[in-house]
């Protein structure tokens, strides 16, 4: 911290000949940590809120990262410094902003702009996302270990597969773990969550289309019972790993979701993607992905037990 502050100054000197931009990107979370920065790369192809004067960009990320495989693919299109150069100079500079204005605009707002709040998805405020190819990729030797892993499955080459992922509670009790966060209640999170076992019929009728289907997830509560084996119970297998979570959701013919961070590989490579039971709450805040088809959660009316019709829902709103 004492050789941030002289640091701060200098770069605040040379900001007339060279704008240098900094941002911590929230890497805990696997939705953020996708669909946030590739927001920033879209924008920034697009020429959208990029500074008038030559400029260059920093990111860091936060001390837990959720996912290494992509940590090492966004390595390759911005540059991530270590969090304990990082995160001095961002501290410096809000304190240095306090005696001396101007220290904004060595922030890159896009992270803050682009949020409803901590813990909703990115909005697309400019419609950038698909009107450029993905910023992150998989590198020849990616592919063929990927190709293996699916061969490794069972899967015959070109096989047709779908990534299946429902929702519980399981990882952000393993993630509050991670991050030190033991006595941080996630509950509020609760309404999200779905039950796998309602979707074993779906999973059935995928496997008669000719499709392999991959239960997604890092840990969750209750395995898939099924006996199928076309339908395999990814999030509980030992071959399960970081890469093969990039790079199954990445290569999928499509994707069934509750609504939760990994679609987002998904979607910002392409792939259509049926919503299933998403909290009509959070219908609000997506929208505008041409590939994505939504269906609401059924809403209860606690006095009577009754299913609400939506316009029902929206008077009780």
């Amino acid at each position: 911290y004492l050789l941030a502050i002289p640091s701060i100054i200098i770069i605040r000197l040379i900001k007339p000949w060279k704008l240098i931009r900094w941002q911590e990107i929230n890497s805990s979370r696997i939705g953020h940590f996708t669909i946030n920065t590739e927001l920033y790369c879209c924008e920034r192809d697009a020429k959208i809120n990029l500074p008038t004067q030559k400029y260059i960009d920093l990111f860091y990320l936060r001390k837990y990262v959720c996912n290494k495989q992509l940590e090492k693919m966004w390595r390759r299109s911005i540059i991530i410094l270590p969090f304990w150069i990082m995160k001095p100079l961002f501290r410096a500079n809000r304190f240095l902003n306090i005696f001396v204005s101007g220290g904004k605009q060595h922030e890159i707002s896009y992270l803050s702009s682009h949020m409803t709040n901590s813990t909703l998805s990115a909005y697309d405020l400019h419609n950038v996302l698909g009107k450029f190819t993905q910023h992150i990729n998989f590198n020849d030797e990616e592919e063929i270990r990927g190709k293996k892993f699916l061969r490794d499955f069972g899967l015959p080459d070109k096989a047709k597969f779908v990534c299946l992922t429902v929702r519980d509670s399981a990882y952000l009790e393993r993630h509050s773990k991670s991050e030190n966060y033991s006595s941080r209640n996630w509950k509020y999170h609760d309404y999200r969550d779905g039950d796998i076992d309602k979707f074993i019929l779906s999973a059935e009728e995928l496997t008669k289309r000719d499709y392999y289907v991959f239960r997604m997830g890092v840990k969750v509560l209750k395995p898939i019972k099924i006996n199928n084996p076309k339908i395999i119970d990814y999030a509980n297998s030992n071959l399960r790993s970081a890469f093969m979570d990039i790079y199954l959701s990445a290569k999928c013919s499509f994707c069934i979701t509750t609504c939760t961070g990994i679609d987002e590989i998904s979607r910002i490579f392409g792939k259509p993607i049926a919503n299933i039971s998403m909290p009509l709450a959070l219908q609000l805040f997506f929208g505008g992905y041409e590939k994505e088809l939504v269906i609401t959660k059924h809403h209860i009316n606690k006095k009577n037990n009754n299913k609400l019709t939506v316009s029902e829902i929206f008077l009780f709103n």
